[in-house]
């Protein structure tokens, strides 16, 4: 049994021993495929790059073709317009031949024509030349307009009973026609003239309208600042094409308030935006006297006192004459005029106040 087992080990080495070998030889196999794969790998990779030249090349050649083509077909196309072009310069040669053989002809028929023609003269009619065309001229004559015109022309002869004295009615109409034309050119240049200063005078008006309107919306925002001591005013056209259409906005938003048009504001806030616009009118354009009746009716004494401080300070280049019952608004007046009754009788006394003041304040020191 050992010497069996022994065969059977003897065996499988030598199994084992030729198994090796082939495994080396496989092996060897195996690396000299994988390197042949290689080595093919790169030839078609070679192969393929060379390829991929050879398509770009291919479409370049493409492109280049399509350009010579398209190249061919336009002179191909122009040469065929050349051709047509010569032939039909060719046929007009053929026919201006064939006309200017007819003209010939026709010239010696109205020559003989002409000769045997006699003039007459019209009462009234002043002595025409007639005119001498140059070949320019006659080459710029169109032939068949010309040929219309005179079969119009020998149509109305043959038809026409001519009345020879109408001429000089007509020669006497056309004259008070061309005075009428005169007299109309110098009427239309006349209204021209006129609508063009009309059309001046709207655009300077509404130019400086425009400027006036500007500096017074300005100006009324800074009034009613100052007045109010705060809030906001603005002037507004509603047609702003056409501000003499429609009027004007006067909106105003008093201080910690809403935008309000001016009628929808109290009697203190209208007193108060109206004064506004007259400040902003007087620094725009001033006028010399005013007159204002109770202005501060509605105003509490900030804001009389404001007022007038104003009127005194800030528009000496001009009177304001100021009806009003609170002391704080007359009480900076130059002069102070009192009305009062008695016995059913107006009377008034005028005050200088400065003087007054000069007058109570040396009483008091003596």
């Amino acid at each position: 049994a050992k010497s069996r087992a022994e065969k059977e080990m003897k065996k499988f080495e030598n199994s084992l021993a030729n198994s090796e070998k082939e495994l080396e030889v496989l092996n060897n196999e195996i690396e000299n495929i994988t390197k042949e794969i290689q080595q093919k790998a790169n030839v078609a990779r070679s192969i393929r790059i060379k390829a991929d030249e050879a398509k770009s090349k291919l479409e370049s050649k493409k492109e280049e073709l399509d350009e010579i083509k398209e190249e061919f077909d336009e002179k191909a196309e122009i040469i065929n317009q050349i051709r047509a072009i010569e032939l039909k310069i060719q046929n007009q040669i053929e026919d201006s031949e064939r006309n200017l053989t007819e003209n010939k002809q026709k010239e010696i028929h109205w020559r003989k024509c002409l000769s045997n023609l006699t003039l007459h003269e019209i009462g009234g009619d002043e002595e025409q030349e007639f005119q001498i065309y140059t070949d320019d001229e006659l080459h710029a004559i169109n032939k068949d307009t010309l040929q219309g015109e005179i079969d119009i022309l020998k149509e109305k002869t043959e038809n026409a009973n001519p009345n020879l004295n109408i001429l000089k009615e007509y020669k006497i109409c056309e004259k008070e026609y061309i005075l009428r034309q005169k007299d109309f050119e110098e009427i239309t240049f006349k209204r021209n003239e006129c609508k063009e200063n009309y059309n001046n005078l709207r655009k300077q008006r509404l130019d400086e309208f425009m400027n006036g309107f500007n500096i017074i919306s300005q100006r009324l925002k800074e009034m009613y600042q100052m007045i109010a001591l705060g809030g906001n005013a603005e002037l507004e056209c509603c047609d702003s094409l056409d501000p003499f259409s429609e009027g004007i906005i006067f909106s105003v938003m008093p201080p910690k308030k809403s935008w309000k048009n001016i009628s929808n504001l109290s009697g203190g806030e209208k007193t108060l935006s109206s004064l506004a616009l007259v400040f902003a009118l007087h620094h725009f354009k001033p006028t010399p006297i005013y007159v204002m009746d109770e202005i501060d009716a509605a105003l509490d004494f900030r804001n009389v006192s404001i007022v007038a401080n104003y009127i005194k300070e800030r528009t000496k280049d001009a009177q304001f004459i100021v009806i009003s019952l609170r002391d704080n608004m007359f009480e900076l007046a130059d002069h102070l005029v009192g009305i009062y009754k008695i016995d059913d009788q107006s009377k008034s006394v005028t005050i200088n106040p400065s003087k007054f003041r000069e007058l109570t304040l040396g009483e008091v020191s003596i």
